[in-house]
């Protein structure tokens, strides 16, 4: 049965659709002329696509990245996707140019060559030259692009929506389908508005700039416009053509190791990272790695990188419980999760690669299989995590093409280990600490008003606990012995934090220039610390020697 709240949301969507009836008819027709229903070659799969538009190369161009559910010959048929387009006219894209600018080009230009540099399903790239002489690439975006993406995700939307009114049997496919149609929508939103990817190109310049031998093109922010960008020109190397890297002395071991340092950077230390990391999107210029088309990039926050650093981690190490801690601030559910089974769904796919050595280990196949593992669980991974496998997945295809003995996770390992000793890092780690530690002593604090409550609400009948446990006094002991010390050992941690936060006023009397209140509070932390050392210490020794635990 489906609810009130499905209802509304197929009313809004019909409402806010105004096309979706005639576009529906050219996707009927298109299907009819390629005689979907009797089968598709891949080659024929990647005509349909073309034929059907933008937003549907778009979703080619994404699967040709899900090789665990396609088949490789159309994954490596739909690789053709991302720039075998027809190009638009030279009078088209003058046009376009003219009317962005809203005068004629020869003011912002002194040539244009006819020739496209690249075509794809959005935009067209074509060599320039400014008025003052210099070299630059013009990206220019299609007409209509922008509209007749936006109606085929009305469409999607639409029939997803009546889907879900219609029926319950297929709840599962129709939210995973939801959520794939929700990144379309963002990745194509991005990338038919160019001030987006002239963003992109500013920040991405910007954060490359201090690692050696890795850049990314110049903008030029006065001569680009929502549908016209205008960067600096990169003649060079794709990154998979290894023949001619060769030819000009270059070692693509050493250059596969350089690629893979600065994604990593990108996504652990930056938290900006290139989304779509294929061949033609890695240029090597005179030994250089340039970076280019930057308009889809993905973002990670702090926190994200932190965890992100801690599942790389959860996995070299096979540490399930890691993993686990990690993913859960990665994610949102979707409905109820069972943790004990996501932990041993998690064990068990982390057991698969138990006996491989670290470098056979793909990091954005295990992100991947993580990801299904989630969804099983109802739960999603935020779309920076779902673009970070993707390119992952992209990523280590390249390096395996060019230099299969070059191991991403072991590159990605090494640098998480050498995040480790960042000072950058260290005052992250710290806060981390203190409120890890301040939520530790606020429970204690709280654990006798909690007792006692629990107490009396036993006393007055509203608790009710039938058993009989018998347990030895030995082991009473041992457990009381061992709260106790617990107790000391936050309690001397509470102390060592205030007084360090103490020690940072100017606070009155002061010691050696220091607030004697902190002083004091770190001697109270060592002796409690002390004794808490020296209690366990004799209590180790008289276990040892069998006897009463105090």
């Amino acid at each position: 049965m489906a609810t009130f709240e499905e209802f509304l949301k197929v009313a809004e969507i019909s409402l806010k659709d105004k096309t979706s009836h005639k576009r529906m008819d050219e996707i009927i027709h298109i299907m009819r002329e390629y005689h979907v229903l009797r089968g598709l070659t891949p080659e024929r799969a990647v005509e349909v696509l073309q034929a059907l538009g933008p937003t549907y190369v778009k979703i080619g161009q994404l699967a040709s990245n899900r090789s665990d559910l396609l088949p490789k010959a159309y994954c490596d048929a739909f690789e053709r996707l991302r720039d075998d387009a027809n190009p638009m006219a030279f009078d088209q894209v003058i046009e376009q140019i003219d009317r962005a600018y809203g005068k004629s080009w020869h003011e912002v230009f002194a040539s244009i060559d006819p020739k496209p540099l690249g075509a794809a399903s959005i935009a067209q790239v074509h060599r320039a030259a400014l008025l003052d002489g210099t070299t630059v690439a013009v990206k220019v975006r299609r007409p209509g692009v922008a509209e007749s993406m936006a109606e085929d995700i009305m469409l999607m939307k639409h029939l997803l929506a009546l889907g879900e009114f219609a029926s319950n049997a297929h709840r599962d496919m129709l939210l995973s389908l939801e959520g794939f149609v929700e990144e379309i929508e963002r990745t194509t939103a991005n990338e038919v508005d160019f001030t987006q990817e002239l963003g992109n190109l500013v920040r991405f310049h910007g954060e490359l700039a201090n690692e050696e031998g890795v850049t990314s093109p110049v903008a030029y922010p006065a001569y680009s416009t929502e549908s016209v960008l205008v960067m600096e020109f990169v003649q060079g190397v794709e990154i998979s053509d290894t023949a001619a890297l060769r030819s000009r002395g270059i070692d693509v071991d050493a250059l596969a190791g350089r690629v893979c340092q600065s994604y990593v950077t990108q996504v652990l230390d930056n938290g900006f990272f290139h989304a779509d990391p294929h061949p033609g999107n890695i240029l090597v210029r005179d030994g250089e790695v340039v970076w280019i088309d930057l308009g889809m990039v993905g973002t990670l926050t702090v926190s994200e990188r932190m965890l992100v650093g801690k599942a790389f981690t959860a996995v070299a190490t096979g540490n399930a419980y890691l993993l686990k801690e990690a993913v859960m601030g990665l994610v949102r559910a979707t409905g109820p999760v069972d943790h004990g089974a996501l932990l041993a769904s998690l064990s068990r796919l982390l057991a698969k690669y138990s006996t491989a050595e670290l470098e056979e280990i793909n990091v954005g196949t295990v992100l991947t299989e993580v990801i299904e593992v989630l969804r099983d669980q109802n739960m999603v991974m935020t779309s920076s995590v779902t673009m970070l496998a993707r390119g992952f997945v992209t990523l280590e295809g390249v390096i395996a093409q060019i230099s299969p003995s070059t191991s991403v996770i072991e590159i990605v390992s090494k640098h998480v280990i050498a995040q480790q000793g960042d000072p950058k890092m260290l005052g992250t780690r710290v806060l981390d600490l203190v409120v890890s530690s301040a939520a530790s002593v606020e429970a204690l604090a709280k654990l006798p008003t909690q007792l006692s409550n629990t107490l009396e609400m036993v006393d007055r009948g509203q608790i009710k606990v039938n058993g009989s446990v018998d347990v030895s006094s030995r082991i009473l002991a041992t457990a009381y012995a061992s709260v106790g010390r617990l107790s000391l050992a936050l309690l001397s941690a509470g102390l060592f934090i205030g007084s360090s936060i103490v020690c940072t006023t100017a606070m009155q009397p002061r010691f050696l220039d220091v607030p004697l209140l902190g002083v004091l509070g770190y001697l109270g932390a060592f002796v409690l610390g002390g004794y808490t050392v020296f209690r366990i210490m004799v209590s180790r020794h008289r276990l040892l020697n069998d006897e009463e635990p105090r």
